[in-house]
């Protein structure tokens, strides 16, 4: 008696159903046993030494981190000492900057240092010696406020360049504060470069503002 067709096309469809489930659960049971270090982890964008930091903003760009050399990615913790650097330094441009100027027109008393350039004036108190009286107190001021500033700037004390002074004029409004931080290092990073600049030109063309030929 012949086998029907029907019966045995539908018994062959379920046993490759049945074998079809075997393997998905073998699958599933194996999938359990794999080691958590195996899959696939999400990615997660670790946080830039940047991000904590003002500074990057531009006119044009939205942040251009500027570290050609990698310094702050190759030593993040020793950021906080950069930019306190990077601060003090704009400080003391934007004061010499100003002070470049202002002795073309006011000298103090005294006969050595009328009817010179400020640069030969500079050349004049390095001969006769109260330049090096100058370094010598300003570089003990600096040894003494520098060590404890960068203890406690790396230990998370102290913001870097917070000497605490004339915070009284400081803006409450955090974002405020903010741009009177990026307008403070702006200003400074353009004083730096303005100072090189006007005494690379005074000393070239030996005339005093706007030191051009």
């Amino acid at each position: 008696e012949s086998a029907d067709p029907y019966a045995s096309a539908t018994f062959s469809r379920r046993h490759s159903m049945r074998a079809v489930l075997v393997l998905l659960a073998l699958a599933g049971a194996a999938q359990a046993f794999v080691a958590p270090s195996a899959r696939s982890a999400p990615k997660v964008v670790a946080p830039a030494v940047f991000d904590d930091y003002v500074g990057g903003q531009g006119a044009f760009v939205k942040d251009y981190n500027f570290d050609p050399l990698g310094l702050a990615e190759k030593a993040p913790e020793m950021v906080p000492w950069y930019r306190e650097c990077e601060i003090k330094h704009g400080r003391i441009a934007m004061l010499a900057v100003v002070g470049f100027i202002t002795a073309e027109y006011v000298r103090i008393p005294g006969d050595m240092y009328q009817g010179m350039s400020v640069v030969e004036a500079h050349n004049a108190l390095l001969k006769n010696g109260p330049m090096y009286q100058l370094l010598f107190w300003i570089g003990m001021f600096e040894l003494i406020v520098t060590i404890p500033a960068f203890v406690a700037t790396q230990n998370g004390e102290r913001a870097p360049g917070d000497f605490n002074f004339g915070m009284g004029f400081a803006p409450k409004d955090p974002e405020k504060f903010k741009l009177k931080q990026i307008a403070e290092l702006k200003n400074g990073r353009l004083a730096m470069l303005g100072f090189s600049g006007m005494v690379t030109q005074s000393v070239l063309s030996g005339h005093g503002f706007p030191y051009v030929y």
